[in-house]
């Protein structure tokens, strides 16, 4: 009898390893589909952001410079 537990506890050790693997494979997989995914959506953003600058430079350096102003007014406020 007790050897008959000591298997069934062995069986049902290796079937959770095995399922364990398993789960964390298919994890890894999705991370990496996500990852992959976030960079191409981060490059297509990159290459947007990119063209925009380029048709609209003056209207660019414009916001910079205004953003730039905000912040050295709110700081020398200090």
């Amino acid at each position: 009898m007790s050897r008959n537990y000591r298997e069934e506890s062995r069986n049902y050790y290796r079937d959770a390893k095995r399922r364990g693997r398993q789960g964390l494979e298919r994890a890894r997989h999705r991370a990496d589909d996500v990852s992959h995914e976030l960079a191409e959506h981060a490059e297509e953003a990159w290459r947007e952001t990119d063209d925009y600058i380029h048709r609209n430079a003056w209207s660019s350096i414009g916001v910079a410079a205004l953003a730039g102003f905000a912040i050295g007014f709110f700081v020398g406020r200090r």
